[in-house]
């Protein structure tokens, strides 16, 4: 069986459409969570969603969406500078994308090539909650309070949220996974392409893809222009989808003022 594994896709359409094409061929899609939020397409990467038979979770930007959504904020934060990504990402969901975030589950177990697999967006809670499993004994907490005490010989679990690919192994039946983003990378790698990867009969195969950064670019500039979103959400986007340096480089006075 050859399953593409994603996670992280944060509204970005380019991003998927990427990788869609670059993995090829594959059986199944299995994707870790955090379907929106920080992009800026968040209806035309849920309608992917909805309309593929995909294997996926929740994450914590997509119940931040829905909470924001239930809570009514967008309309008292349209138009000012306390305006962010989420708020965003709010007007422009359809109610089936809506309906589609609600009924992802937080965790899956799923079965490939004779191993056991268990999907969570994240091991704890809370948005900058990145604690993993580290030993054995945390492994088999996790699996049984999420999966029972019944299992294949071989486990692994597969976790998104870090936006850091790796293969955690404790021992020769045991490991855990994490595809990294598709969108975006953490401040300290300047990596633009989007990662993933591809199980292929069992064997964990890292990929990444150049994808075209320009679409969501443009988006981030007109916010920059208009000066109506929150300066940190735009310094985000400047390094996620263009060229800055740091996400919290300046923003410079030549896009701020039209000129560039």
């Amino acid at each position: 069986m050859r399953i593409l594994l994603i996670s992280d896709i944060h509204s970005n359409l380019q991003a998927l459409e990427a990788v869609l094409r670059d993995a090829g061929t594959v059986d199944a899609v299995w994707c870790a969570g955090d379907l929106v939020d920080y992009g800026t397409d968040p209806h035309g990467v849920v309608t992917w969603f909805r309309t593929h038979d995909v294997q996926c979770v929740s994450g914590n930007h997509d119940r931040h969406l829905l909470s924001i959504l239930d809570s009514g904020e967008t309309e008292t934060l349209r138009g000012t500078d306390k305006w962010k990504w989420v708020h965003d990402n709010c007007e422009r969901v359809t109610p089936e994308d809506v309906a589609y975030l609600r009924t992802r589950p937080l965790h899956l177990r799923l079965q490939a090539d004779g191993i056991d697999y268990l999907l969570q967006h994240q091991m704890g809670e809370g948005a900058y909650t990145y604690s993993m499993p580290e030993s054995i004994g945390d492994f088999e907490q996790f699996w049984q309070e999420h999966a029972g005490t019944d299992a294949l010989p071989e486990r692994r679990l597969v976790f998104g949220h870090t936006h850091r690919r790796c293969i955690h192994r404790l021992d020769d039946r045991m490991l855990w996974l994490n595809p990294g983003s598709i969108s975006y990378r953490r401040p300290d790698d300047q990596d633009k392409r989007a990662h993933y990867m591809v199980i292929d009969q069992g064997e964990i195969l890292f990929r990444a893809v150049p994808y075209d950064r320009q679409p969501s670019y443009k988006r981030v500039l007109a916010y920059a222009r208009s000066g109506k979103m929150l300066l940190t959400d735009l310094q985000d986007t400047m390094f996620f989808f263009g060229n800055a340096k740091t996400t919290r480089d300046p923003i410079p006075p030549e896009i701020a003022q039209g000129t560039e």
